[in-house]
């Protein structure tokens, strides 16, 4: 009984292996055009290090379902675009330019409800806060930015808006983080679904 085990055994193991030799190296999944495809994960949810808001305590472990997300923040090109085919409130254009003056500039000063009207125009959505941070972090881990733990010029833009002299930068600037995001450390703050006081724009999709 045992060598008939051992022979049935065997036979389970070539044919396990026969498949496995079938199946393809890498499963890769094509996104939209102009977003990146973020593959579901769970991950810490929160401030680690202690050092924002109280509603960023405590730390808990979530699960995220695999979704779309635009590789870029809302240009001001694209706002404008939303704006010429829609009857939405046009923003203030004066202020706009003044801290990103150009088309390939991130949109900046638009409400959270600008913000839906736009996403919805597009047939996307707004992220929720777990899945905007989630995808920031770009598959790192314990980290407080996308790079690592030092904060760094090279690798974001970052501007001392509180004196009225910050500026942005147009998207693209600096390199991606591990999902292939541009700009989710600095530029412009992006606005979520359920989290209130954010400037700029950035969409997601379910997968």
């Amino acid at each position: 009984i045992i060598k008939d085990q051992d022979l049935v055994i065997n036979k389970l193991e070539n044919q396990i292996a026969s498949l496995e030799n079938q199946l393809p190296v890498e499963v890769s999944v094509k996104a939209p055009e102009n977003m990146q495809y973020i593959p579901a994960g769970e991950f810490n949810i929160g401030d680690a290090f202690k050092e924002g808001h109280k509603d960023e305590q405590p730390v808990k472990s979530v699960f995220i379902d695999a979704f779309y997300m635009d590789t870029h923040e809302v240009t001001v090109g694209e706002y404008k675009k939303f704006l010429s085919e829609t009857n939405h409130l046009k923003p203030n254009w004066t202020k706009i330019s003044q801290y990103s003056p150009t088309d390939q500039h991130p949109i900046l000063y638009v409400t959270w409800h600008d913000a839906m009207a736009y996403t919805k125009w597009a047939k996307k959505r707004l992220p929720t806060e777990a899945e905007w941070e989630y995808a920031a972090r770009g598959g790192l881990t314990g980290k407080l930015y996308p790079w690592g733990n030092t904060i760094d010029k090279s690798k974001a833009h970052y501007d001392n808006w509180n004196n009225g002299n910050g500026t942005t930068k147009p998207i693209g600037s600096f390199a991606p983080n591990g999902y292939g995001l541009y700009d989710m450390a600095g530029n412009v703050y992006e606005w979520c679904q359920d989290f209130l006081g954010s400037y700029g724009v950035r969409e997601a999709e379910m997968r």
